[in-house]
C-alpha cells in the first residue's frame, strides 16, 4: 500500500512521466520500497509455478530445497565479490531471480526422482512435471538471451557472464 502511494505522490506531484521516474528512481525511500515491493511479487509469482505445477511439497523436497539454497546463496555471494563494480539497484533482483530458478530446478529434480520411484503415478502427475519442466526450459532460454544480449552489447565481462554461467 505505501508503494502505490509513493507511485501515486511521484505522479502526481511531476506532470510528467520522466521527472517522476527520475524522483522514483533516485529517492533512496522509493526505491527501497519498489525493490521490496518486486520481492514480494517474485515470491507471490513462485508460489504460484510452484502451486500450479508441484502442488503441496513432501518434507523430503523441502529439507533439499533449504539445504540447497543456503550452500547456493554462500556460493553466489562469494562469487559476484569479483563483480563489486556492476551492484546497482538491478542487481539484488537478478540475484533473487537466479535463486528462485534454481529452486524450482531442483524441486523438478526431487519430483522427477519420487516419480521414478513411486509405483503408480497418475497421469495428471506426469502432465505436471513434463509442462513443469518445459516452463523451466522457456525460463532458462530467456534469462540466457538475455545475459548473452547484454554481455554482446556491453562487451566486458560483468556480472551478465555470471548470470549465463549459471
Amino acid at each position: 500500500m505505501a508503494t502505490l502511494a509513493v507511485i501515486y505522490h511521484a505522479f502526481s506531484s511531476r506532470g510528467q512521466f520522466y521527472p517522476a521516474t527520475v524522483y522514483l528512481s533516485t529517492s533512496k525511500i522509493s526505491l527501497v520500497l519498489l525493490l521490496n515491493m518486486c520481492l514480494v511479487l517474485m515470491l507471490s509469482l513462485w508460489h504460484l509455478v510452484k502451486f500450479v505445477f508441484l502442488g503441496s511439497l513432501r518434507e523430503a523436497e523441502v529439507e533439499r530445497l533449504n539445504e540447497q539454497a543456503w550452500r547456493e546463496l554462500m556460493e553466489i555471494l562469494f562469487a559476484i565479490t569479483i563483480f563489486r563494480q556492476d551492484f546497482s539497484s538491478g542487481f539484488l533482483p537478478l540475484v533473487v531471480t537466479l535463486l528462485l530458478i534454481k529452486a524450482l530446478h531442483w524441486l523438478a529434480q526431487k519430483r522427477v526422482e519420487y516419480i521414478e520411484t513411486t509405483p503408480s503415478v497418475s497421469k495428471l502427475s506426469h502432465f505436471r512435471i513434463v509442462s513443469f519442466m518445459g516452463f523451466l526450459l522457456l525460463v532458462d532460454s530467456l534469462f540466457m538471451y538475455s545475459s548473452i544480449r547484454h554481455l554482446i552489447q556491453s562487451r566486458q565481462a560483468s556480472v551478465s557472464l555470471f548470470f549465463s554461467f549459471e
